[in-house]
């Protein structure tokens, strides 16, 4: 059954169930939207402005890769692999 074929079902069924059936799919449905809302909104202020800090220097190259970091700490600490 494609979604139009579920949407019709729905709507017809609608006005046949409960009040504990209609509670029970307002929660799932709340919880549903719940999880699409993008968790960067809930992250606190602070961490947004970080989060966004670093992605301008992505955008102005202030980037290293991993290999370059991990070279950079073998050659600080003497460390030979």
């Amino acid at each position: 059954m494609g979604a139009v074929e579920l949407r019709d079902k729905w709507i017809q069924s609608i006005g046949k169930v409960d009040d504990r059936f209609l509670r029970m799919i307002d929660a799932l449905y709340e919880s549903y939207v719940k999880d699409e809302t993008d968790f960067f909104d809930e992250l606190p202020k602070e961490i947004q402005e970080l989060i966004d800090e670093g992605l301008e220097e992505v955008k102005l190259g202030k980037v290293r890769t991993h290999s370059e970091v991990i070279a950079d700490y073998k050659e600080k600490y003497n460390i030979v692999s």
